[in-house]
């Protein structure tokens, strides 16, 4: 299978139609578009939140890892972006989860009020599922944690950040800054600035999809966040880490060669730029706050900020119904490149403190440096993986998505037929 044509799989271009859903104020159906990649088979599922520019595409290179390790990816496309239909800014949140009364402890599919996540797993006939989100996508993750954790492994509950995106208030990274000063109307352009330093500025031959990444030493807009895990320049051409070296069964493309790497990843490119960009412009305004009038959370649960986030959590689990024989400690992982321009090293530290309370000392081998907080209901590890930066920390190459998969797996056990 060439690169274009493993791009072109039906995987990478599923659709679903959500109905009208007059509880939440929407009256006419609304489309999805995601991808179903990895091993479509297994029960051990993801729900991916990608990046600002991490559309539905911009993570298959993790296809054949996810395939080894019998992990099945589900990635939508958030509103205006690839094939999702768009939807005014300040409800972007909303569709993706609707909303629900914490006064009924009822199965989702009872509920009406549910949107484009619960509904989307009910049609996929997915009953949990693990987290994991890159960069802005945390906010994504955060919102489907609080709003729905009965779709966590009931267990197993697992949850990965990658390069999780810090607002500057926090993370105090100069350009970041200099982006808050900038009226919100300039932000909600991002897309349209995108499409044309693609198409008229740097050819894309050279750009191999990453057009953060190489635009990045101009400190400008399109610094802001990271667009995804793909595309490294013609410089950094990653391949898949070599610690599975056969697969049986996988029929795409060896995606731990490098000449078919960079192939695939110009296609990916080319696919993104192809469809709908508008939704990245308002993604990027609620990242950065702008207007200050939109809010990180749900209708469901309100929360400011993520340090917000933990002791909301916190209440969550131990309000868990089930008998504790029955559960098992929360596990969150987060992976942090070693050099990070969208979040820096204040950044990184201020969203660690937000999850670390009493923490283990630091730890480093060749190629990790790691620390963790055992809490009564819950698990936090954190790791800085060495060679790594914000957009391509999640490159097979690097491990980090290995151990994360292989997390993912061991977290689901699998069904054993009698």
């Amino acid at each position: 299978m060439g690169a274009l044509e493993f791009l072109c799989d039906r995987r990478f271009h599923q659709s679903y139609v959500l109905p009208p859903n007059p509880e939440t104020g929407r009256h006419e159906s609304y489309r999805i578009s995601y991808a179903d990649y990895g091993d479509c088979n297994s029960n051990a599922v993801v729900l991916f939140c990608g990046a600002l520019m991490g559309t539905r595409f911009g993570y298959a290179m993790l296809d054949q890892l996810a395939y080894a390790y019998k992990v099945r990816i589900i990635h939508p496309d958030r509103s205006g972006i690839g094939g999702s239909d768009a939807i005014e800014l300040e409800k972007r949140i909303q569709l993706w989860l609707g909303q629900l009364d914490w006064g009924l402890r009822v199965s989702h599919s009872l509920l009406t009020d549910v949107e484009m996540v619960p509904r989307l797993l009910e049609h996929l006939q997915i009953p949990h599922v693990s987290l994991a989100s890159h960069s802005g996508g945390d906010i994504y993750l955060l919102n489907t944690l609080l709003t729905y954790p009965y779709l966590l492994h009931p267990s197993n509950p697992y949850v990965t950040f990658f390069a999780p995106w810090v607002h500057p208030s926090h993370s105090e990274v100069k350009p970041m800054q200099a982006i808050q000063f900038l009226p919100s109307p300039v932000i909600g352009k991002y897309a349209s600035a995108a499409k044309f330093i693609n198409h008229k500025i740097i050819p894309l031959t050279e750009l191999s999809g990453n057009l953060a990444h190489g635009i990045m030493r101009r400190r400008s807009l399109q610094s802001l966040l990271a667009p995804a895990a793909t595309p490294p320049t013609q410089a950094h051409t990653w391949s898949r880490a070599p610690s599975i070296r056969s697969i049986q069964g996988y029929r795409g493309p060896s995606l731990d060669e490098p000449a078919v790497v960079t192939e695939v990843r110009k296609y990916i490119t080319m696919f993104m730029f192809a469809e709908n960009m508008d939704g990245i412009s308002a993604d990027a305004q609620i990242f950065m706050k702008k207007p200050s009038s939109i809010s990180w959370s749900s209708p469901s649960m309100i929360w400011s900020d993520i340090d917000f986030i933990v002791p909301l959590l916190s209440k969550m689990i131990d309000e868990d119904e089930r008998p504790v024989s029955d559960r098992k400690r929360w596990v969150i992982d987060t992976f942090h490149a070693e050099q990070d321009d969208m979040v820096g090293e204040k950044g990184r530290e201020w969203f660690d403190g937000c999850w670390l309370q009493k923490r283990s000392p630091l730890s480093s081998n060749s190629s990790r440096i790691f620390q963790q907080c055992l809490r009564r209901n819950y698990e936090y590890r954190s790791e800085i993986v060495r060679g790594t930066d914000h957009n391509f920390l999640m490159d097979p190459a690097f491990g980090a998505s290995e151990l994360w998969l292989q997390r993912v797996r061991d977290a689901c056990p699998s069904v054993v037929e009698v």
